[in-house]
């Protein structure tokens, strides 16, 4: 099943990956604006909003970030957030950002990319991301500002790759929770949300999908010890907890209505399933869900 858009959060590990030549750690490079904003991940925004509130909205994302001895919010292993910074005409040509956002803000983390491998939606892949996929550090402030973006409406620039304006359609969800439902049980409880849910596949009672062809799937699998865990989750995960992850995802339809209706239902059956087996509801990039 084809999705929208790629989950960087979950790449994570080496995965081949390379780090750039002559690319120095960020805490031995002073902080520059044109430096940070040309080099790094990067939110842009239009409109007034404070920088407290950006700041209440990346303590959703990781709600124990520090600050170092230059006041510099840490808010993932190897990430740094920076900002507000003014994008005036010069400083935007500068440091090659599209124009029409005042504001910018940055997710310093080394660059490291993994090379996109031939498949299905590689050529999706390679245009959105000429340079390669991000990983480690760099995949973190990826989902970061393409999370941020999505929730304030507005865009996000990997360096070496075009602005991704994050569109409606766009969504994937997570639940975390506890013992896998069995898949009777989980097509009850999304009944009413998604009827006509029917299993497309099992490996074992905990690991299976159910779908509704040519609109939606949900993957249900266990949470390895080596899987990554979002930031959100950090203060209550255990040896317990999480053990299932469910994921939601979607399939673009013929039109605008039909596609916002769809995720709308989706994001209503993600909520439900979390209230239901107390679990934690998160968006693809880390951010939680409320009802």
């Amino acid at each position: 099943m084809e999705r929208w858009s790629l989950s960087l959060s979950r790449v994570t590990g080496p995965l081949h990956a390379r780090t750039v030549p002559g690319l120095r750690r960020p805490e031995e490079r002073p902080a520059d604006p044109e430096r940070l904003l040309s080099g790094n991940p990067v939110l842009l925004l239009a409109g007034p909003r404070t920088a407290a509130s950006i700041e209440a909205l990346v303590r959703t994302w990781n709600p124990t970030p520090t600050r170092d001895e230059h006041d510099v919010l840490h808010v993932a292993d190897g990430v740094r957030w920076h900002g507000p910074f003014r994008l005036d005409p010069t400083l935007a040509a500068q440091a090659e950002l599209p124009g029409g956002w005042s504001t910018g803000y940055v997710a310093e983390a080394p660059r490291r990319r993994v090379r996109i491998p031939d498949g299905r939606n590689a050529e999706a892949l390679r245009r959105r991301y000429p340079r390669d996929i991000p990983t480690g550090p760099e995949a973190l402030a990826w989902s970061l500002v393409t999370g941020l973006a999505r929730l304030l409406g507005g865009a996000a620039r990997l360096p070496g790759c075009p602005p991704y304006v994050a569109e409606p359609h766009e969504t994937v969800y997570c639940v975390y929770g506890h013992e896998a439902l069995p898949w009777q049980v989980l097509r009850s409880v999304l009944g009413l949300a998604i009827p006509d849910l029917g299993r497309n596949g099992a490996l074992a009672a905990n690991d299976y999908s159910l779908d509704r062809p040519g609109a939606l799937e949900i993957r249900v699998q266990p949470f390895g010890a080596d899987e990554f865990l979002p930031y959100a989750l950090r203060s209550r995960a255990d040896d317990g907890w999480p053990h299932t992850v469910y994921r939601f995802s979607c399939v673009k339809q013929a039109t605008a209505v039909e596609t916002a209706s769809l995720i709308e239902r989706v994001r209503n059956a993600a909520v439900l399933l979390a209230e239901v087996i107390g679990g934690v509801l998160l968006d693809e990039d880390g951010f939680p869900v409320g009802a």
